[in-house]
This record gives structure tokens, sequence and C-alpha cells, in this order.
């Protein structure tokens, strides 16, 4: 699983620039953390559509893509995380469940999560996720801070987005949710470190810095399917598609986070407290039989709509099955591809390096692939053609030459 934030500091964000001349739209189909969404969004002059299965995506996309200017003067905002804070001070239940952080050990913990499940009057934070991912007093915390949102947009989608980066960066998990660390002697300082976050003053850090970003114009996030969002689309807009390399379905490993989008799950289980097989979302792109179909099929869809499609996967076989070079062959006839290579980083999710043993990054290199239907490229040619003057006979160097550049603007 990789991520766009260091990329598009370099390479990725100069090409998503370029490739965005002369588009009316952007339109992200695996939005995700909402990486590539905001930076198109703080960067260009074009609305940002942002498209994911998952609920969290479309909360974090949207706290910024969603507005068009700062938001930094409301005093909603500047009161939630205050309002809050305050009333913990002479809670009761809150005080009742203290735990002795400093001198955690595996029976502190175990004793934790009972007296989460056990409390009367918690939230679903609390029931959940309290002596897992966090510590019963942070779990509670994050319960008042989630019934005290704003109930106005776009203060609420802003507000609810800083909790969900509050709980990523609390969570006492290894840069996932899957499952929450475990009480042994080698985990335990790690819990505590997580444990010993303030919910509350993070909270506050969150919204000041999301406050603060916008869209240069406002655009749209949607919680749904890549290939069903592309019957929307049209000729004049730009497609970026980071679909799944993992083989194990992404909702695994996001649960805590969409739980808390969602305002909490029927019911979790075991060690992951993940919610029911049936609750979580699953992509065909996961499916090692389905990826390649699955890739195919919404290629085909996009060159139906003529966009302009830029698609960035890893250049190794993936988990599920993929390549860049697979990609670039499911592309055939229909498409005119440039293909650039970016250095890269990508998180094994806690399995096995390419240097052995449970390694947690590893270094490759990452396939920026930009797809012009070949009829476009060929409209562009004829508009560019001298009067009376056949197409052939143009120099290879001249207009001709930079018209096919600037339409693939991927070198």
């Amino acid at each position: 699983m990789g991520s766009k934030s260091a990329l598009l500091r370099g390479e990725l964000g100069e090409i998503l620039v370029a490739s965005s001349a002369g588009a009316s739209r952007f339109v992200d189909l695996f939005s995700g953390s909402g990486s590539v969404s905001h930076y198109v969004a703080e960067n260009i002059n074009i609305p940002v559509l942002s498209v994911d299965l998952q609920h969290y995506s479309k909360i974090l996309a949207e706290s910024i893509t969603g507005r068009d200017c700062p938001q930094t003067d409301g005093p909603i905002i500047n009161k939630w995380t205050a309002d809050v804070g305050r009333g913990l001070l002479d809670d009761a239940i809150y005080e009742a469940l203290r735990e002795p952080i400093a001198r955690l050990g595996k029976a502190t913990v175990l004793r934790s999560r009972r007296s989460s499940e056990r409390t009367v009057g918690v939230g679903f934070v609390t029931q959940h996720y309290g002596g897992h991912y966090f510590s019963p007093q942070q779990a509670y915390s994050l319960d008042r801070l989630y019934e005290e949102l704003p109930k106005e947009e776009p203060d609420r989608t802003l507000c609810l987005a800083a909790l969900l980066h509050t709980a990523s960066i609390c969570a006492a998990a290894p840069g996932h949710t899957a499952q929450p660390f475990q009480p042994t002697p080698k985990l335990l300082p790690y819990i505590k470190s997580a444990w010993s976050r303030d919910p509350v003053h993070e909270c506050q850090r969150q919204v000041s810095i999301l406050a603060a970003r916008h869209a240069k114009v406002k655009g749209q996030a949607r919680v749904g399917d890549a290939l069903e969002a592309v019957s929307s689309l049209g000729d004049e807009d730009l497609v970026f598609c980071d679909p799944p390399y993992s083989a194990v379905q992404y909702s695994r490993f996001y649960h805590v986070l969409e739980g808390i989008s969602r305002g909490g799950w029927n019911g979790v289980f075991g060690a992951g407290r993940s919610p029911a097989r049936g609750y979580r979302e699953s992509s065909d792109f996961s499916m090692k039989a389905q990826a390649s179909s699955a890739m195919a099929q919404l290629l085909s869809a996009l060159r139906e709509r003529s966009c302009r499609v830029l698609v960035t996967f890893p250049d190794a076989d993936a988990s599920n099955g993929l390549s860049s070079s697979d990609i670039v062959a499911l592309a055939g006839d229909s498409w005119h591809v440039r293909e650039h290579y970016v250095d890269s980083t990508h998180s094994t999710l806690g399995g096995s390096s390419s240097q052995g043993g449970r390694g947690g990054r590893r270094a490759l290199k990452e396939a920026v692939l930009l797809f012009e239907p070949r009829t476009a490229i060929i409209s562009l040619l004829e508009s560019r053609r001298p009067e009376r003057q056949d197409v052939l006979s143009v120099p290879h160097t001249s207009e001709a030459a930079s018209a096919v550049a600037t339409a693939a603007t991927v070198s």
C-alpha cells in the first residue's frame, strides 16, 4: 500500500499540473486519504470530484475540496474542542475510566478493555475500541468530540475530518487499524506512547491545520464505486486512478476510521474489533481472480467516455496479481500510452519485505501512465494542421510533434 503524499512534492505533482492543462475537472476515482484530491484542489483552478467506496475517504477529501475559502473565523469550530475539554474536567465517567498509563502493563490493558465495555453511558468509540486502539479516557474523549460535532456544513465535515485524523494519530496500531497492538512486553511501550496522547489537544491542532486549507474551485466528494462513477464523466475530465494493489480488502485496514465516520457499527468482533464482513466494502481490484478484468472494464468504460486518464501503479507484481505492464497491455490499441517512472516507497502492511522478514516498508518504482484516447490525439493533430497542407507534409519536429507532447504531457 503506497501513499502519494511524498510523490506529490516531486515529479507526480509536476505531472498532475501539466496534465490538467485544458481539463475542466479532475476526477479522483480511488481517492483514499484524499492526498491527490487535496493537491489538485489547492494548486489548480479546476473543480475536483473525489470518489471512494468508504465514507471516511469522502469526509477527508471534502474537508478541503468542498470549500473555496478558509474556515479560520468559524466560532463553532473554535468552541468545539474547547467546550469538550472543559466538560471533561468534571465528568465523573471520564474520571472513572482513568488508568495508570505511567505503570502500564498487560493487566492494566486487559482491565481497560473490560471497563470500557461495561461502563454505562459511553458512546460507540469507548464501547468498541476502548482498551484496544485507545485508552478508556482517550476513547471517551473521542466519543464526546463526536457527540458535540457542529450540525451545520461545512463545519461538521471539517471537524469530523479533524476527528478522523486525531483517531489515526492516537491509535495504538501499526499505521493502520486491522488490529491494535497487543500487550506483549515488546509492544507495551508503543501502547503507552499512543495512550499518552491527548485527543482534545490533537483535535484542536488538526482543526487549525484543516481550516486554513481550501480548494481554488469548490469541488465534490461522494461514496461510490469507481466504475459506476464513470458514466457521468466526459471528454473534458482528467481522470486519476490509483487502484488497490493489495489482495486484501482495504476496508480491513481502516474499519476504525470508517466506524467513526459512520457513527459506529452494530457490533465489532475479534482481535481487530472489526464489524461483520458484510458491513465492510469490498473491491474487485483486491481480488486476485477479478483484478485484471476489473481494470480492463474500467479502461474500456473510460475510453467510451473519451476521458484522458492518469494511472499510478507499482512497477512490480502486486499481491492482487496486477503490474503496471499488465495495465499497459490491457490498454490495447484504443489508447496512446506514455509511461513515466518515479521512486516510491510502499507499506507491506506487516508482510514480508523484499529483504526477507517482517518488513514495514519497501522501496520500488511507481509507474505513472498517461492514457490518451487515440482518436483524441488524431483530432488534436488535425486541429493544428496548416490550411491546404497535408498532415503528412508537416515536418516531424514542428507543431505536430509539439501537439503530441502537449497531449501526452508525461515525458
